[in-house]
């Protein structure tokens, strides 16, 4: 996975606003491996068939439904995924491990629909950071600084592409 979460990572952080389908489609994935983990699956085709089918299925909601899947695919999925990815320890001793995740999307639902684009690329630029880190192989000091600065990176890469856009194409979803 450590391919994966590279890639992916480097995706989110530098495109996440820009490509808010692909976007979807990753956090999908992710949340297939996650699901594919806490159902026991074993670590082979069935988990990556899992992440697969729930990103594809993502995205291509996405492309139908913008609106409603960008709320729930990059709010839900993605602020429940982040926050797991936040506490894990906390997580995985809570026998109710599900309403972590349920919290944290919950709370990027609302921050989506509060303030679309720059929940876009702050939740993009935060889930892209981890990615990357968890990726790299080093101590924790030099993980903690590659996480600011790709963090960083992605938050100001994604403003910059946001100001050029025209006022009346501002949002990611065109309105």
């Amino acid at each position: 996975m450590v391919f994966f979460d590279l890639v992916f990572g480097l995706l989110l952080v530098f495109a996440g606003r820009n490509l808010f389908w692909l976007c979807v489609g990753i956090v999908g994935f992710l949340v297939g491996v996650q699901c594919a983990e806490m159902l026991g699956l074993p670590d082979s085709w069935m988990e990556l068939l899992m992440a697969l089918s729930l990103g594809c299925l993502g995205a291509a909601l996405t492309v139908s439904f913008e609106w409603f899947m960008l709320i729930f695919g990059m709010g839900f999925l993605g602020g429940g995924y982040l926050l797991m990815r936040i506490f894990p320890s906390e997580a995985q001793q809570d026998p109710h491990v599900w309403l972590v995740f349920v919290v944290g999307g919950i709370v990027g639902m609302c921050l989506m629909v509060i303030a679309l684009d720059w929940t876009m690329i702050m939740i993009s630029s935060l889930l892209g950071a981890m990615l990357i880190v968890s990726a790299v192989f080093g101590p924790p000091p030099f993980r903690d600084i590659l996480f600011v600065i790709s963090m960083t990176i992605g938050i100001v890469v994604q403003y910059l592409t946001l100001r050029g856009t025209p006022q009346e194409g501002r949002s990611a979803v065109g309105g």
